[in-house]
C-alpha cells in the first residue's frame, strides 16, 4: 500500500493541524470566578444571634401564664362531671346505641317487615300515648298496663310506650321490665302487639318500651329477644 494512499495520513497531518487551530480547555472558558476579597470575614455569631432574637419581647411577669391561640368552644370537652358524656350518647349519630346494651329488649310478631322493626329500633314512630309505671307494685302496674292497652286499643293507637325503669337502684334488678315482657306475651295482648323495643337513649333507654300495636287482632308467634 502506498504511503499517499494509506489512511494514517490523516493522522500524520493531525499534528500541524492542532497548532494552526488552538482551543480553549472548556474549563476554562468564560468568565474567571471572582475571587473573595481579602478583607472578607465570615458573620460574627453574636450578630446573627441578635439579628434572629431582634422581635422577641420579654414577658415582665414570671408567674403569668402565656395563652396560645383560643381554641373552638366545640372542642372543648368539660371534665368537672358528666354533662358532656351524656350529651354525646343521647346523641342520634352516636355508636353508643342502646341496641348494645345488655338490657336491651325487643319483640315481633311472624311475618313483620323487617323495616319496621328498624324503624322502631331508630325511634321513627311518634309516640301517641304513655304509661309511666314508677313507684308501683308488680300487681297495680299490672293492673295499670291492662287499662293503658285496652284504651290505646280502642282508641285506634298505633304507637305507645311504658315507662317501667332500669331497677338499677332494685334490690331484684328491674321487675317491671320483666313483667311487661310476661304481659305482653299474654294472649290478651298479644293479639294486639305487632312489635316492641326498648326505647332510645333520648326517650329513655331499656327503663322504657315503646310498643306498635294493629288495628285489629290476630294470633300470631310473637318472637322475644333479651
Amino acid at each position: 500500500m502506498k504511503e499517499e494512499e494509506s489512511i494514517y495520513r490523516v493522522f500524520r497531518e493531525l499534528a500541524a493541524f492542532v497548532r494552526e487551530h488552538p482551543t480553549t480547555p472548556p474549563e476554562t472558558q468564560g468568565p474567571a470566578a471572582e475571587a473573595p476579597p481579602p478583607d472578607a470575614r465570615p458573620p460574627d455569631e453574636h450578630d446573627v444571634f441578635l439579628e434572629a432574637m431582634k422581635d422577641v419581647r420579654k414577658v415582665e411577669r414570671d408567674n403569668e401564664r402565656v395563652r396560645g391561640p383560643a381554641k373552638d368552644a366545640a372542642s372543648v370537652r368539660p371534665r368537672d362531671d358528666g354533662t358532656w358524656i351524656m350529651g354525646e350518647a343521647l346523641k342520634d349519630t352516636s355508636p353508643f346505641n342502646v341496641i348494645n346494651l345488655p338490657e336491651y329488649m325487643e319483640g315481633y310478631v311472624d311475618g313483620v317487615n323487617p323495616l319496621i322493626i328498624d324503624k322502631l329500633r331508630n325511634g321513627e314512630f311518634s309516640i301517641q300515648k304513655v304509661l309511666d309505671l314508677h313507684g308501683l307494685s308488680a300487681q297495680l302496674a299490672c293492673e295499670e298496663f291492662h287499662t293503658f292497652l285496652s284504651e290505646a286499643v280502642q282508641s285506634r293507637l298505633c304507637c305507645v310506650k311504658v315507662i317501667h325503669g332500669r331497677g338499677l337502684r332494685s334490690k331484684h334488678g328491674p321487675v317491671l321490665k320483666e313483667k311487661l315482657k310476661e304481659w305482653i306475651v299474654r294472649a290478651m295482648h298479644r293479639k294486639w302487639v305487632v312489635a316492641f323495643a326498648s326505647s332510645r337513649m333520648r326517650d329513655g333507654g331499656p327503663g322504657a318500651t315503646t310498643i306498635l300495636l294493629r288495628a285489629r287482632a290476630q294470633k300470631k308467634r310473637l318472637h322475644v329477644i333479651g
